[in-house]
């Protein structure tokens, strides 16, 4: 059981020993806000009260904005 998490802007890959957890858990177990980043499941995206299961693809990206 592995959630195998990306992590575009610092091109880091993390392996969680988990079999599910909330999007909302996993960017805090990560140390990141939920207000800064969109979180893909199997290249879609999902909010921070979807769930997580191991073997899926996630990848986190990272909202910017400027002017």
């Amino acid at each position: 059981m592995v959630i195998r998490v990306k992590i575009l802007e610092t091109n880091k890959q993390v392996e969680l020993d988990l079999k599910q957890i909330s999007v909302k858990d996993l960017l805090t177990m990560l140390g990141l806000s939920l207000s800064e980043h969109i979180v893909l499941k199997n290249g879609e995206v999902i909010t921070e009260e979807d769930i997580v299961e191991d073997n899926s693809e996630i990848v986190v990206f990272t909202v910017k904005s400027g002017g």
